[in-house]
């Protein structure tokens, strides 16, 4: 019995360690990646519609509504922008709603997803959350109005290896606008890995907290039995002295 228990408590030190290394490494490649901890994904989507312009939607204003102000999704090859032609290898491609600058149209490339993609986005113009109903994607939105935009995955073309699938009723096209994409684009960490780092972050939380338990049990019962002595001490005491 107690080369038993040197063995369960030998293990219990293993599996204390390992859930110890789990939670680090999710707390920080979680943290250093875009998106960090948030995990609202696009139903975080906040659009300060104070800040858009009154300009014309091409595909409409109420999937402008559906998809930037409540974070939906627009049917792939239904949007005006996700061909990539001639017309507009040039320019920029700017919010919808507040007309930031967000992609440089040299960056746009044909994924084959019906969406318009891009290869990274200018400096500062994006904002990142990690979306946990879209399998643990990393969802970007416009940095200055909040709009929804779409997510980025990491399948893309070098130089980034990232694919930045926007919806295209986010965008309207300056031709006159010329921009250049940001040299250092955010470590985008792989929706698979997300949710395995999630769930190994769950589990050995709940591992560690079990094993603290069981070595906190010898302590609260030694002090536990200390305090019954005693009571039952005093208990005595008052019956003598009744008697």
């Amino acid at each position: 019995d107690v080369e038993r228990a040197n063995a369960a408590m030998e293990w219990r030190h293993i599996y204390s360690i390992a859930s110890a290394v789990v939670v680090l490494l999710a707390v920080v490649l979680m943290s250093v990646s875009a998106g960090g901890w948030d995990l609202t994904g696009s139903k975080g989507t906040a659009m300060r519609s104070d800040l858009c312009d009154q300009r014309d939607i091409p595909d409409g204003h109420s999937l402008f509504n559906q998809v930037c102000g409540a974070g939906g999704t627009e049917r792939a090859f239904s949007g005006i922008h996700h061909t990539v032609n001639s017309s507009n290898t040039s320019g920029t491609y700017r919010c919808a709603c507040c007309g930031t600058p967000l992609f440089s149209a040299a960056e746009k490339f044909n994924s084959g997803t019906g969406w318009p993609s891009y290869t990274a986005p200018l400096d500062d113009a994006l904002g990142y959350r990690k979306d946990l109903l879209q399998m643990g994607s990393t969802e970007v939105h416009c940095s200055t109005c909040g709009a929804h935009l779409g997510h980025v995955f990491d399948d893309g073309p070098q130089p980034t290896g990232l694919r930045y699938c926007i919806n295209s009723v986010c965008l309207w096209y300056d031709s006159e606008l010329s921009t250049l994409a940001a040299e250092h684009v955010p470590w985008i960490l792989n929706a698979y890995l997300v949710l395995l780092l999630l769930f190994g972050f769950c589990a050995s939380c709940c591992v560690l907290t079990k094993n603290a338990a069981v070595a906190a049990y010898p302590i609260w019962e030694k002090r536990y039995r200390r305090g019954s002595d005693r009571n039952n001490s005093q208990s005595q005491e008052g019956r003598m002295s009744a008697w």
